[in-house]
Parts: C-alpha cells; sequence; structure tokens
C-alpha cells in the first residue's frame, strides 16, 4: 500500500514537472519574440516617423491640385485619421441623388491620380524601407493603406419617392459614388477602399439654418497608412 502511494506521488511530481517545464519553455518563447521586437520598436518608430512625412508631403501634393480649381470644393488637412479631403458643395449633388454632377468628376479624375501618386502607395518599391516591411512581414505584420469615403447629410428628410428610403442611405450612396470615380481613375486596387455613410449623425455646424446645413452636406476622403497584424 505504501508502496503504490509512492508511485502515485512519483507520477504526480513528475507530471507537474512537465507542465513547469512547458511553462517555462512558453515563457521563454514569449520573453524571446517580446526581445525581437523591443529591438525592432525603434524601426518601426522610424517607418511610422516616414509615413507621417510621407502623408504631410502628400498633403502638399493634394493642395497643389486643388488650388488650380479655384474654388472651396476641395479642402485638404490632416488628422489622426490621416489625409483628409472634404469635398463640400451644395451644388456637387441633385437633390436626393448620389452621383455627382460632371463638372465635378473632371476635378475628381485629377484628385484621384493624384492620390495614386503618393508615395505611401508604392513602399514596397522603396529600397530603404523595402526590407524593413520584409522583416516585418516575417513577425507577423503587413503594410495596409487604405482609402475611406464618408458620406454626410444634413438633417433634411427626404421627398416622397426617392430612391433612398433616409439619409443614412443617401448618404452612404454618396460615398459609395465617389469611390467608384477614384477607383476607376486612379487605378487602385479596390481593396485599397472602403466606404461609410454615417447621414445626419455627425454635423460639423448648426442644422437649423441653410448655411449650417450645407456644411453638413459633404463626403470626406481619408488616406491612411500603417503597420497591423496579418490576419
Amino acid at each position: 500500500m505504501a508502496n503504490s502511494k509512492n508511485l502515485s506521488s512519483v507520477s504526480s511530481h513528475a507530471h507537474d514537472s512537465w507542465l513547469l517545464s512547458y511553462g517555462d519553455v512558453a515563457t521563454l518563447l514569449i520573453c524571446f519574440f517580446t526581445m525581437v521586437l523591443v529591438m525592432r520598436s525603434g524601426d518601426i518608430s522610424k517607418v511610422h516617423q516616414w509615413v507621417n512625412q510621407r502623408l504631410e508631403n502628400g498633403m502638399v501634393d493634394l493642395n497643389h491640385i486643388v488650388n488650380q480649381f479655384n474654388d472651396d470644393t476641395f479642402q485638404i488637412s490632416q488628422d489622426t485619421k490621416g489625409i483628409r479631403i472634404t469635398l463640400q458643395n451644395p451644388n456637387m449633388f441633385d437633390v436626393g441623388k448620389a452621383e455627382p454632377l460632371p463638372v465635378f468628376r473632371s476635378q475628381l479624375k485629377k484628385i484621384s491620380q493624384a492620390i495614386s501618386k503618393l508615395n505611401i502607395l508604392h513602399l514596397h518599391n522603396i529600397p530603404t524601407y523595402k526590407q524593413y516591411l520584409k522583416e516585418f512581414d516575417e513577425f507577423g505584420f503587413q503594410w495596409n493603406v487604405e482609402i475611406r469615403i464618408e458620406g454626410h447629410t444634413d438633417n433634411t428628410p427626404l421627398i416622397p419617392g426617392s430612391d433612398y428610403r433616409n439619409n443614412w442611405e443617401l448618404s452612404a450612396a454618396r460615398a459609395q459614388s465617389i469611390m467608384r470615380v477614384l477607383q476607376k481613375e486612379s487605378e487602385l486596387p479596390q481593396s485599397q477602399f472602403a466606404v461609410a455613410g454615417y447621414g445626419e449623425y455627425r454635423p460639423i455646424a448648426d442644422n437649423s439654418h441653410e448655411v449650417g446645413r450645407e456644411l453638413n452636406r459633404r463626403v470626406e476622403i481619408f488616406i491612411n497608412a500603417s503597420l497591423v497584424e496579418k490576419q
């Protein structure tokens, strides 16, 4: 009986030792990969700094194009979501319609072509950063560039018989129509584009007067890039 208990104790101890060894190995692996990422964090920081600089340069290039239009339809700025191109003109769309009028399509074509030439979209072809991105890929990160188009309206209800049920649908349709023009004219991959419609729910001005409503009727294009974890 005593021998049986001793054997049970030895077996339990061996089992616990195996778990302890496995835990040590797992901990060491975690520490190893953490150290590797920390060692490369300086390089990641350099890439992010380079990205921010490229975004700023891209904003300058786009401003140069926009200044040739001699109107205030397109406004260029930069925030945490990247380069922001705001399309804000009460005459860009017919009331309740989603397709931009022809006079603005030529301007959208020029904007699209300018976007397609931004260095940030061709990082893999730049020798200085090509090796960085290869190493990041080995550690499970990939370079991601997104062009996101967001539609907004004022709070005026749509007229009966409209093509859309509400302002939410209209804003999404307008964002999508702009996206189609940008993608076609820039010839960039469709996978780099995304759309969203916010209707009347993210106003930037007071909807109680016409000036405010005109400001709220807008489409915003965001261009951003980052290192993201591979799916």
